[in-house]
């Protein structure tokens, strides 16, 4: 089951959920994560708060969902709240689709604790969403059925 997290710019909210779903999800699942118009590096904080997370910053970074290409993902979830508009690539089209919105804790202040904390925050929610993936029957379910399940993972 392949996995790919996308947001606008995949320097955050898109970069913990790969990292959350990594650690946690069964080792059938295959992670990863990408952005519409990504900025290459991470910011600071992220290789900072990555790092406290006992994760190495260097095996992350903001790429584009382009790279991604021949992943073909089973399921594609937009963590960006801005992505809804966004036109996806036609590869992206054969894949579940589903938006789980967060806001981007990089932007709900300019205090770095306070980024701190709202990515603390973020990645529990991120820990209970994929923990729940990681429950569903998927071998059991319709694509539809699936996308409902994870659609109501994000309410």
């Amino acid at each position: 089951m392949k996995v790919l997290f996308i947001s606008r710019h995949n320097t955050c909210r898109s970069i913990l959920a790969e990292a959350v779903a990594k650690r946690f999800l069964p080792a059938h699942f295959h992670v990863a994560s990408a952005g519409s118009d990504p900025k290459g590096e991470l910011p600071e904080i992220m290789q900072t708060y990555l790092s406290a997370m006992g994760l190495n910053p260097a095996d992350y970074r903001s790429k584009s969902w382009e790279e991604f290409s021949r992943f073909h993902p089973d399921i594609v979830i937009s963590v960006g709240d801005t992505q809804h508009g966004e036109p996806c690539p036609n590869w992206l089209a054969d894949g579940i689709r589903v938006n789980w919105d967060l806001p981007n804790p990089l932007t709900l202040s300019q205090d770095p604790d306070e980024q701190e904390k709202a990515c603390e925050q973020t990645t529990l929610l991120l820990k209970h969403h994929v923990d729940t993936l990681s429950t569903l029957p998927i071998d059991s379910l319709s694509a539809e059925e699936i996308k409902t399940k994870l659609s109501q993972i994000a309410l």
